[in-house]
């Protein structure tokens, strides 16, 4: 088999053919790489995707002279009499191809390393893509081996395997023009459609059914190819009656085993999750360990119904649910064509969802909730009016989803408190979102109208940035409610309202062991604030409780300090979540000249934000002690929970309030709520100067294509000289 793969790997060396493959090959790759990665500082591998369709064309070419053109200089009978079995001479010629295609690939593994020195890149994202493309690239190696081999001519070897090729290529489209919802046609034809399973790859998950595909495609027609070879050595030899009918035989063997072992790699990796390796730097195809958590405690059965037909539906949110009924045996995925059932949503909802909406029914209770597909994914709408278009820029499948499950469990919806009447600012879209995803009914309250607040009515209540002062009526409320077992996430304000006290609002925090300092925090340790925003803008490194294990900084704007009281109080306890590292705060704002310490301003370590637990114990009526446990979030800033704010430091202000609200939100006992965070479909931007794009781009696509090509001649024009 070496000598083998050694003379065909010569033999296309010195013929020019190998040369001329990789030269246009990486020419072509070279093209997509400047277009997508270098003009527009993309960071995926468009080059691999792009290459997928060139390879239609490309690699008939490199395969049509394998066994070809040695039938018709009748060179093939010397390997045909020679003791070398017809298989490892398959083998070491189907080697010597992939040697050469691999080149190229080994080319493009580069493409990544180039553009790491210009920003971030996923390289697992990129290889899981690259490795697809390789496995792919094999599978039609393989089966222009075959087709050479059935054949005398080159020209006919590569415009059938271009035919046969590109059908494979568009096989899926052809699919679903025969039938949106399949059918056994459709099924037939699958088995045929090489596209599909690369897919996978291309999207960033390594897929068991997509390798196993491709190497069953290369075993068989390797397989093939050797009976072809074999009929023929026969045919030189003796009769070939019992030949030609052990040759069908063992051939129908073979196809019936490679439908056996692909419809088994399909439904192993359609029912386990560890099938399928998800490379992408999101995790946009996997559900996170506490949504896996929620769902084994499941007891009612949840159906999801999808408002599609499985063929047409949504790829990526196909995949979620496959996760869903993979981590549950109490969740099942039912797919509605909507063309077929155009009125099964009236029994769940009055108006019609979105195609690719899903519903998810309790089917115990039939309670439902429809989670639309303009829900799923985040749109940026901004350059619609100019553009036309309109990107997607968030997945929140997982999020919507185990927002649905838990409504459709649980018996009541926890209602929130948003204290208003204070000029409060508020918080971003995506906060809303996530006690939205709670399940939680907010409204909003003036204290001033109210005699006090309860526990009973309300699971927390939410103190969002006043930017006027509390009333000491309204603050004791507050304070009441607190004591007695209240839960609370209260952000201070310190833009608007920089030069104007609030100690009654101060004061509820004060109660609570938490001294908020006068001014604004200016961080002056230039590894800790925004080169961008100024030193007003803090980062910190999340320490402790709600903002440990958060990978990213912390952002806090225009911070009132936070520094803890009552140290001697036993009953409360303190825990920071961030610190400023060399801060000072600045009490007068509007007339200091520089950010570091002035007269008047207050030097020191200050926390930006803290959680306070406090137990408090009572006496009822009838004498007996009750303790209850107060819980507050405390936030130096509102502006941490601003949008624009949250998206520098990649959700990680969000991922802090998110598990705050795991622990605050109680739904009932039975049922676990989660507010889990869209997952972001935006990939980093390169930042290239248009002179290194120019220099890298004519290196990768014109001086390498040329240099091999170049090569390949001289290589060539020696060996005609001798």
């Amino acid at each position: 088999m070496l000598a083998i793969y050694e003379k065909e790997l010569k033999s296309y060396f010195t013929s020019v053919i190998a040369c001329l493959f990789i030269a246009v090959t990486t020419f072509i790759a070279g093209i997509f790489f400047i277009y997508y990665n270098l003009t527009y500082g993309y960071t995926q591998m468009y080059a691999a995707y792009n290459a997928l369709l060139i390879l239609v064309f490309t690699i008939p070419i490199l395969t049509m002279k394998i066994v070809a053109d040695e039938r018709r200089l009748k060179t093939d009978q010397l390997i045909l009499t020679s003791p070398i079995s017809v298989g490892k001479t398959v083998v070491g010629k189907f080697l010597a191809l992939v040697t050469i295609y691999l080149i190229p690939v080994l080319i493009m593994c580069v493409y990544p390393l180039i553009l790491s020195r210009f920003g971030e890149v996923s390289f697992r994202l990129a290889y899981t893509n690259i490795l697809g493309l390789f496995l792919y690239g094999c599978a039609f190696i393989a089966i222009g081996v075959f087709i050479s081999s059935i054949t005398e001519s080159q020209v006919i070897s590569a415009i059938l395997s271009i035919v046969i090729l590109f059908m494979g290529y568009m096989m899926n489209s052809l699919e679903n023009m025969i039938s949106s919802s399949g059918n056994v046609l459709t099924k037939i034809l699958g088995a045929f459609d090489l596209l599909s399973p690369v897919d996978e790859f291309m999207s960033g998950v390594i897929s068991l059914f997509g390798v196993v595909y491709y190497l069953t495609i290369i075993v068989l027609f390797l397989f093939l190819t050797c009976q072809s070879i074999q009929k023929r050595r026969w045919n030189v030899s003796k009769a070939t009656i019992s030949t030609g009918v052990f040759s069908t035989g063992f051939i129908a063997v073979a196809i019936v085993v490679a439908v056996f072992v692909n419809l088994v790699a399909g439904k192993v990796t359609d029912k386990s999750s560890w099938a399928s390796i998800d490379m992408t730097a999101s995790k946009l195809y996997s559900i996170t360990d506490d949504t896996k958590k929620m769902l084994k405690k499941i007891n009612d059965d949840v159906v999801i119904y999808v408002m599609a037909a499985k063929d047409g539906s949504d790829d990526t949110i196909k995949k979620t649910l496959k996760n869903y009924e993979n981590s549950s045996k109490h969740i099942s995925v039912e797919y509605k064509d909507t063309k077929l059932n155009p009125y099964f949503y009236a029994d769940y909802t009055d108006s019609a969802p979105t195609s690719n909406s899903l519903i998810v029914v309790n089917k115990k209770t039939n309670k439902s909730k429809v989670v639309d597909y303009n829900n799923i994914y985040e749109a940026d709408t901004s350059s619609y009016y100019t553009t036309g278009s309109t990107s997607y820029t968030g997945y929140d499948c997982e999020g919507q989803l185990d927002s649905a499950i838990s409504y459709v469990l649980s018996d009541k919806n926890p209602v929130v408190y948003q204290i208003t009447g204070h000029d409060e600012i508020g918080i971003g879209s995506k906060f809303s979102d996530a006690i939205s995803k709670m399940n939680c009914d907010v409204e909003e309250i003036k204290l001033a109208s109210m005699d006090s607040l309860s526990v009973d009515d309300c699971e927390m209540i939410m103190i969002l940035g006043p930017t006027k002062d509390y009333s000491k009526d309204e603050a004791q409320k507050v304070i009441d409610y607190l004591n007695a077992g209240g839960k609370a996430i209260i952000a201070c304000e310190a833009y608007k309202s920089a030069q104007t006290d609030k100690p009654n609002f101060e004061s509820i925090l004060e109660n609570f062991g938490v001294k908020v300092v006068d001014g604004v925090v200016a961080e002056n340790d230039t590894n800790f604030y925004s080169s961008q925003y100024g030193p007003f803008f803090t980062f910190a490194n999340g320490s402790g409780s709600f903002a440990s294990g958060i990978d990213n900084y912390i952002i806090v704007p225009y911070a009132k300090g936070l520094q803890q009281a009552n140290k001697d109080d036993s009953s409360i306890t303190y825990t920071s979540l961030a610190t400023t590292s060399k801060a000072v705060s600045k009490t007068h704002l509007e007339s200091a000249k520089k950010y570091t310490k002035e007269d008047g301003d207050v030097e020191g370590t200050f926390d930006l934000g803290a959680q306070i637990k406090k137990s408090v114990t009572s006496e009822n009526e009838n004498g007996e002690s009750t303790t209850t446990e107060t819980n507050i979030l405390a936030l130096s800033s509102v502006y941490m929970l601003d949008d624009n704010m949250n998206e520098l430091v990649a959700d990680a202000n969000l991922e802090m309030f998110n598990n705050a609200l795991s622990e605050y939100i109680n739904t009932d006992d039975s049922v676990e709520t989660l507010s889990i965070p869209s997952k972001s479909l935006q990939a980093s931007q390169l930042t290239i100067t248009a002179s290194v794009s120019r220099l890298v781009g004519i290196i990768v696509a014109v001086v390498l294509p040329i240099g091999i090509l170049v090569a390949g001649i001289v290589i060539w024009t020696r060996r005609r000289k001798r």
